[in-house]
């Protein structure tokens, strides 16, 4: 029997089968659109009399809101010469050619099976190219198959699936792996490693090419917010280890139990047991500015030889010469120190608060308070305080600003900030949600609006602790925002890079005030194992270095760009400024 095709000159065709029977999908007769068709694929038949090739399926169909198909529907469409010509002659070109069309889902991979036996070369070449635009289809068939068939080079390229010429640094226990590294001197890092049950802190000297030191540690915090568990701070390294429950329900509200103080020789200096404590803010008097904000009480400023770190409604002080708590500072009014804290040129200390600024002198006397009505989410230098629905308030003189938006509808909304306002010298960068960024001066004038914005890192149901989407180098600003782009601006407004980016944005920092480092996610289904994309730039918008590594676990930048990342039981170093490595 002749196809619709020859019959009556179709090239679609489609019926629906109300659905009696939720266990049972519905089979549909082929021969009325085909007749006594030759079954080439799942899916593909061909009419033995026009040669036409047909895909035909059936699928549930219906209202999208039900549980259930309402229909089980048949379609079918005769394929053009293109893709007829590629279903005909298999080939590793034509998959090429054809890796935007439609076709049956396991087409490629049936199509591939064949090719395994006459192009196994061009396959292989086509798994080492690890081109992005294949179908995924394609990229899982061929990770599979290479995996099987040539093990040795794949186990060969999972060890030094990154530049060439990075060798190890240095080989740990067979079972130990590398979670966290952080730069503390020019050639000096330290990192956290665990075998088994246990959690080591290591120090590394890239001059000596040798272990300083090692030190039995408690677990890291590891189940919760996404916060740094090792980081430098003031001289010292800083580590949050133990775990307290928030939620049964909610791991966002686990926290760390401990804060440990090291000096740079890996001698404990202090371990401070963090009491449970989450401040929330959720008022409805408070929605229209402050909408919901989080204090932690892990986050802490060293100041010199002291540590200042939240407690209640107290300001505990530290010595860490002698790793003893001096004094405690009972704030006024039950504010709570937000843990950030500045030294003034005249030896005053600035405490930012939950709602405002506490300045206290040498001797402990309050001699400056500001206390607002709502939550702030930033501070500036200058004293002007930053509100999430955006308005900005300044503590000198009482003044309020509020940025808004006309829409084409004729209503004005106030914007919202995507995340955390970053100054600059002689200014501020203001990102806002869904529409948009603002370049403003010290006087809150205009410099110049952007229609790119941020990460939206300040939405409702942020927990207070999250990336920073935007960083201020010497005389730049680099702006990122997930799965949309990144961009650099001067102080003066002119957009200096835009590029386009499909994943997110893991971190984005400078290592020496000039180069930007932006590190992003990455998967192309051509390996099974996790990877990130690291980008340098240089101060003018240039990309010196684009990599794909191994990660991120283990991974820190040094003032000179020597990046060292951990792959298994190894830990290799890479120079980015190097020419060889750049491409």
């Amino acid at each position: 029997m002749p196809c619709l095709f020859c019959q009556k000159g179709l090239a679609h065709f489609s019926r629906l089968e109300p659905v009696r029977d939720e266990r049972e999908t519905h089979k549909f007769p082929t021969e009325d659109i085909v007749g006594n068709p030759l079954n080439l694929f799942q899916e593909i038949y061909e009419c033995k009399d026009c040669h036409s090739l047909w895909w035909i399926k059936t699928r549930g169909t219906g209202d999208p809101r039900s549980t259930y198909p309402e229909y089980y529907e048949q379609t079918a469409e005769r394929f053009d010469d293109q893709r007829s010509e590629l279903i005909r002659s298999p080939s590793v070109s034509g998959i090429l050619a054809h890796r935007n069309s439609l076709f049956p889902y396991a087409f490629f991979e049936e199509i591939l099976e064949i090719l395994s036996q006459t192009e196994a070369e061009a396959l292989k070449t086509l798994y080492l190219e690890r081109d992005s635009s294949l179908p995924t289809t394609v990229k899982r068939w061929l990770l599979q198959w290479f995996q099987n068939s040539f093990p040795d080079e794949f186990q060969e390229i999972q060890t030094k699936g990154f530049p060439s010429s990075a060798s190890p640094l240095f080989t740990l226990d067979k079972n130990e792996s590398v979670m966290v590294s952080e730069f503390f001197a020019k050639n000096q890092f330290a990192f956290l490693s665990f075998l088994e049950e246990k959690y080591y802190l290591q120090a590394y000297d890239l001059n000596q090419k040798k272990i300083l030191w090692k030190v039995t540690i408690r677990k890291p915090f590891l189940e919760g917010l996404q916060i740094p568990i090792l980081f430098y701070q003031s001289g010292y390294l800083c580590s949050y280890q133990g775990f307290q429950k928030g939620s049964e329900y909610f791991s966002k509200l686990n926290r760390p139990d401990t804060l440990c103080i090291y000096d740079l020789a890996g001698n404990l200096i202090l371990s401070i047991l963090l009491a449970f404590q989450c401040y929330e803010i959720l008022s409805t008097e408070e929605r229209d500015v402050s909408e919901n904000r989080i204090s932690h009480n892990f986050c802490f400023t060293i100041l010199g030889e002291t540590l200042y770190l939240p407690h209640q409604s107290e300001i505990h002080v530290y010595d860490l010469k002698s790793g003893k708590q001096i004094r405690s500072m009972r704030l006024p009014k039950f504010e709570i120190f937000s843990g950030r804290a500045f030294e003034t040129e005249s030896g005053n200390i600035l405490f930012h608060t939950l709602k405002g600024i506490l300045g206290i002198d040498s001797s402990g006397e309050i001699i400056f308070q500001y206390l607002s009505s709502y939550h702030p989410v930033f501070i500036d230098s200058q004293y002007q305080l930053y509100y999430y629905y955006a308005k900005v308030e300044s503590a000198n003189t009482g003044e309020t600003i509020e940025f808004k938006t006309t829409h084409d509808s004729g209503i004005t909304l106030v914007r919202e900030l995507a995340s955390i306002p970053v100054e600059f010298p002689g200014g501020v960068y203001m990102p806002f949600a869904l529409d948009g960024s603002l370049l403003l001066n010290s006087q809150w004038e205009t410099i110049k609006e952007f229609p790119f914005s941020a990460t939206d890192t300040l939405g409702p149901h942020s927990f207070g602790v999250a990336k920073t989407p935007v960083i201020v180098t010497e005389d730049r600003i680099i702006i990122t925002n997930d799965f949309s782009g990144i961009y650099m601006i001067d102080f003066l407004g002119n957009v200096l890079l835009e590029r386009s980016i499909q994943s997110e944005v893991l971190s984005v920092f400078t290592f020496d005030g000039k180069h930007s480092v932006i590190i992003l996610s990455f998967h192309d289904d051509f390996s099974d194992k996790e990877e990130i994309e690291l980008f340098l730039l240089s101060p003018n918008g240039e990309f010196i270095a684009e990599k794909k590594l191994p990660g991120p676990l283990g991974l820190s930048v040094s003032f000179d760009g020597i990046c060292v990342f951990a792959n298994n039981n190894q830990i290799f170093p890479l120079d980015l400024f190097s020419s060889e490595e750049s491409k």
